[in-house]
């Protein structure tokens, strides 16, 4: 079952080697499960006086085991320190279908 990753996130603008090299890392492990980014907003107004992120993406994986791997592996890890570097604000989490899920409904903070 496909799985919806939710990325809500802000660019360091100061910064834009860091980001370069995250996505240099990310986008083949990405790549290599079969994710694809299918849709991305950019927040232009909030309803409360905090901004959660600049933009929000969601990225479509062909199931769990594929976010893990992508999440768990070595070679992001290794890219960690970048990715910290790279965003300002950096929240990922994994969402569950409610009307499509086989266990009951959760959302995983990714690290």
């Amino acid at each position: 079952m496909t799985v919806n990753v939710m990325a809500l996130v802000s660019v360091n603008e100061d910064d834009p080697f860091a980001l370069g090299e995250y996505f240099r890392v990310t986008g083949p492990l990405m790549d290599r499960v079969g994710a694809k980014i299918v849709k991305r907003f950019r927040i232009n107004e909030v309803g409360s006086a905090c901004r959660p992120a600049k933009t929000v993406m969601i990225v479509n994986y062909p199931d769990r085991a594929a976010v893990d791997s992508v999440f768990e592996s070595a070679e992001y890890r290794a890219i960690k320190p970048m990715r910290d570097r790279a965003f300002l604000d950096y929240h990922v989490s994994v969402a569950s279908d409610e009307g499509n899920e086989q266990r009951p409904a959760n959302v995983v903070e990714l690290h």
